[in-house]
């Protein structure tokens, strides 16, 4: 299933992006390939490792409604801060700063969440690059390494594909198998992009569990905009809108498969340290 997931969207990168032909599709295959047997944190630790480090960079992550409990950072590192945002006044850490989140929009608890996640100017003024993780993941590897692993010079901002699925379509069904939101209106969000919009979905699916951002960039902050005001109007589920947001914006991400992600971090449950 996971080969299958990678082969789509990588299918999906190739038209969108590349030649659209057979040898450009094998060439972004066999690029993939060697970049998981070879392209290993160790290697990567030791051969580029400096690349980011003297930049000042900012990890943050989102609690709210008491859906996470907050795992410690497992040691300090030189020119990164850690910030998490919530609405839980009682909340402590010895290493984290703890920020108040102000609900000035009145919003639930999931879309305030996504407010700062999404919306990274609100948080990152003063910081080179910014990385957003979901509160249920716990650091393991060293960060300097892994934005050395997921951010290839020149590019502005990264997003994770999707390790289970690769559609819009796929999205919905598995929304409302699991109750992430009311069916209606996911399925009244798909119909308003595909038959009202004429949006195809042709872009490789993410996961919003981790979202990187050089900062202080217009175009990537009106996409960003773009995508929170599609969840103000319609489901809190934020993978449900990226990608139509980017059709209307057009300001694309580095694609960082998932596995990356889990290099670096362990996936933890969620209400649970």
């Amino acid at each position: 299933m996971m080969r299958m997931n990678i082969s789509t969207h990588l299918q999906r990168i190739n038209k969108a992006f590349g030649s659209g032909t057979p040898r450009g599709y094998w060439r972004l295959y066999i690029s993939y390939a060697c970049n998981y047997c070879f392209n290993r944190p160790l290697l990567v630790g030791l051969t580029r490792k400096q690349r980011y480090r003297t930049e000042k960079k900012l990890l943050y992550t989102a609690i709210t409604a008491g859906y996470d409990s907050l795992n410690e950072i497992p040691q300090p590192l030189p020119n990164w801060d850690f910030i998490c945002y919530t609405d839980n006044p009682s909340l402590s850490s010895d290493t984290w700063q703890i920020r108040l989140l102000k609900n000035e929009l009145d919003l639930d608890p999931v879309r305030l969440s996504r407010q700062v996640k999404i919306n990274n100017h609100l948080v990152d003024g003063g910081y080179d690059i910014s990385v957003y993780i979901d509160a249920n993941f716990r650091i393991r590897g060293d960060l300097d390494t892994f934005v050395a692993h997921v951010l290839p010079p020149g590019e502005r901002f990264v997003m994770l594909l999707h390790p289970f699925h690769s559609s819009l379509r796929e999205e919905v069904e598995l929304c409302v198998r699991v109750g992430k939101d009311e069916e209606s209106l996911l399925r009244s969000q798909y119909r308003h992009y595909v038959e009202e919009q004429g949006f195809d979905d042709p872009y490789p699916h993410v996961a919003g569990s981790m979202i990187l951002r050089r900062a202080g960039h217009d175009d990537i902050r009106r996409l960003m905009q773009t995508w929170f005001d599609q969840l103000l109007r319609w489901s809190r589920r934020d993978q449900m809108a990226f990608n139509y947001a980017l059709s209307r914006q057009r300001v694309f991400p580095h694609y960082a498969p998932y596995w990356m992600l889990r290099r670096y971090f362990k996936k933890m449950d969620h209400g649970r340290g």
